[in-house]
């Protein structure tokens, strides 16, 4: 647990846009996200809420702007859920495997790439994604 307040730093390759975020964006919300969990406010993933998997399961996010409301999902079906506009029946065969009710969060998930983050900052304006950029310790 990182206990001194440093946020983790990003290490891999740029991230590409995810909902209308950019790498910047991506990298702060996730910085943020284990900023919360290293400090107790989010606990690790251990289930998959699709699937119901315990293994290497991990946390997505849809909006990097709220990275403190994470989906808990197992790696396979989370990479998946990343490439669900490049092949959407892949993830359409998942959703149809997993879903119980239609109410479940991947099951409401746009088929379509979608500019959630542009939405966002025409409902709050800019200054929506510039809330991380206030903390302390985040860049990207």
């Amino acid at each position: 647990m990182k206990i001194d307040g440093a946020f983790r730093q990003w290490r891999w390759q740029r991230l590409p846009i995810y909902n209308g975020f950019t790498h910047e964006e991506r990298v702060k919300g996730w910085q943020l996200h284990w900023h919360l969990i290293d400090i107790g406010y989010l606990v690790p993933p251990s289930v998959c809420s699709v699937s119901g998997s315990t293994q290497n399961v991990q946390y997505h996010s849809e909006n990097y702007y709220e990275p403190w409301n994470p989906y808990p999902i197992c790696r396979t079906l989370h990479l998946a859920l990343h490439k669900r506009f490049s092949r959407p029946e892949d993830w359409k065969a998942i959703v149809q495997r997993y879903v119980l009710t239609g109410e479940e969060w991947f099951a409401k998930l746009a088929a379509e790439p979608t500019d959630l983050a542009a939405h966002l900052r025409s409902l709050h304006g800019d200054a929506v994604a510039n809330v991380l950029d206030r903390l302390p310790g985040i860049e990207a």
